[in-house]
This record gives structure tokens, C-alpha cells and sequence, in this order.
């Protein structure tokens, strides 16, 4: 049986593809949705929703590194 690939290695750089990428497409969705409550404006929604949720995976996978001092106490 066949199992998902659970690691993954990408660059800073295709990390911040991705991001930009999905952040492209929420200001295309959010542009092209009316004040109007259609089905394709309820869809954009959706989508826009389903996008950040991603956005935020991303962020709370990061890994945030602090400045240190040589004597190991964090600056600032």
C-alpha cells in the first residue's frame, strides 16, 4: 500500500514562491468578488478561506530564528 509523502525539502525560495503565488490569487479572488451574494461570489469566498487556511499552515510551520548574542542571551 502506497503511503503519502510526508517530508518535504523545498527552498526558502520555493517557499516564498508558494506564498506569493497563493497570495496573488486572493487579491485576483477578492478583486473579482461582488458585493452581490451569487454563486460564484459565495465560491470565491470559499476559495479565498481554503487559501488563507494554507497560508496560515505555512506560517505556523516556520521556524522563527532570534538574533543571539555570543553569549547566547537573544537581542533586542
Amino acid at each position: 500500500m502506497t503511503t503519502y509523502n510526508k517530508q518535504f525539502e523545498l527552498s526558502i525560495k520555493d517557499i516564498d514562491l508558494i506564498e506569493r503565488s497563493l497570495r496573488f490569487q486572493i487579491s485576483h479572488l477578492a478583486s473579482t468578488e461582488s458585493s452581490a451574494q451569487t454563486k460564484e461570489s459565495i465560491e470565491n469566498h470559499n476559495k479565498i478561506i481554503e487559501l488563507m487556511g494554507v497560508l496560515s499552515t505555512f506560517h505556523n510551520q516556520k521556524i522563527w530564528y532570534g538574533q543571539t548574542h555570543h553569549t547566547g542571551a537573544p537581542l533586542g
